[in-house]
């Protein structure tokens, strides 16, 4: 469904560029704009009217989704784009220049001659960063399906299963629970692989004496959960409590700080500042946070290049971490919610000291 609300962000976008219509690719973009999933599709924005257009295999299904959109059939002998653009007297027409390929810019600049193509730049994804009421909704079902997921597999886990098995095993009461598919490769890092911030799950062994991160997310009905769990497995080594202390502690600052109106780098600047006080800060090298909603990385990136502030409706992350090669890691996430005058945690599992034996 072409949204009122949301198409009115576009033409404000269109208004403060100077241009007549946007041709919007991307398929995050194009379900937070018509609510179609498909492969295939390129969103025509005018002034008057707007169009998706796709190929035979989702006709049917968009003019099932859509509405107060006109669904168009994309045919080998024929230039829908050209025909828009000439029935609507465009001649500045904008492009997704994140989603756009040189191939795909080269064609359309050939088909339309006459008209000057501008790229837009993360102009759609920001109108994406604060959430309404329908998307909080679907973001706290999702959290819910993680957090009732994790908690199962939690309650089996032990030395001696794979990193695979468990991500595999959460994978699966994800999607058991409600979930219509895990929202990123499930992360499961054990022992020195625990150091390795995105480590894909292996046929490693869970051992006593490791710390193991275990960072995953459900998705339904296109928006996506994301939180992160460190797991201490039986006695570890006296570094590895110090770091996972220094992270909760990094972590819970940033909870108390986080507040809207705050300059988004300076909320990057107490998390990490209180790491590198500690002493580790060279062990912690990405963002302290990052949007979350139909993409389990939105806008805004909170890091030491930020701009902006936090609005209200963002839903973001805050999620410290600590990383010694050889030796092992520690990474805790969650979820909170920028509201007028507060911000909540949205999830709900317990971050400090889980523990195995």
């Amino acid at each position: 469904m072409m949204r009122v609300k949301r198409r009115e962000r576009v033409i404000h976008i269109m208004d403060s560029m100077g241009i007549d219509g946007c041709m919007i690719k991307g398929s995050e973009n194009i379900f937070y704009l018509t609510g179609f999933k498909g492969s295939e599709a390129t969103l025509v924005v005018t002034r008057g009217d707007s169009f998706l257009l796709t190929d035979f295999r989702y006709i049917t299904y968009a003019n099932e989704v859509v509405d107060g959109v006109q669904v168009c059939e994309i045919k080998r002998d024929g230039n829908i784009l050209a025909d828009i653009c000439r029935r609507y007297e465009i001649k500045t027409l904008g492009f997704d220049g994140i989603h756009t390929t040189y191939y795909m810019y080269e064609r359309t600049k050939a088909v339309l001659p006459g008209v000057e193509l501008i790229p837009l730049k993360n102009d759609i994804e920001d109108i994406r960063r604060c959430k309404e009421p329908d998307e909080i909704k679907i973001i706290l079902e999702v959290i819910d399906i993680a957090t009732r997921a994790f908690m199962e597999v939690f309650d089996n886990l032990r030395p001696g299963r794979s990193e695979k098995e468990v991500a595999r095993e959460l994978d699966y009461t994800m999607e058991r629970l409600g979930a219509d598919k895990p929202s990123f490769d499930t992360i499961v890092a054990s022992g020195e692989r625990s150091a390795l911030p995105h480590a894909m799950p292996t046929d490693k062994k869970i051992a006593k004496g490791e710390t193991v991160i275990i960072d995953f997310g459900a998705q339904r009905d296109g928006y996506c959960s994301d939180e992160t769990c460190t797991i201490i497995v039986g006695e570890v080594n006296g570094r590895l409590h110090e770091i996972y202390k220094i992270v909760n502690d990094a972590r819970v600052l940033g909870l108390e700080k986080t507040k809207p109106g705050m300059s988004i780098k300076e909320l990057d600047m107490i998390v990490r500042g209180y790491i590198d006080d500690a002493g580790y800060g060279m062990y912690f090298g990405h963002g302290t946070g990052h949007g979350v909603g139909i993409a389990v990385h939105e806008t805004p990136s909170i890091n030491t290049a930020s701009e902006g502030i936090l609005e209200e409706n963002m839903v973001i992350t805050i999620e410290p971490g600590i990383y010694i090669p050889h030796l092992g890691g520690v990474r805790l996430e969650d979820m909170v919610f920028i509201c007028a005058s507060e911000v909540k945690v949205l999830t709900r599992l317990r971050k400090d000291m889980l523990i195995i034996n």
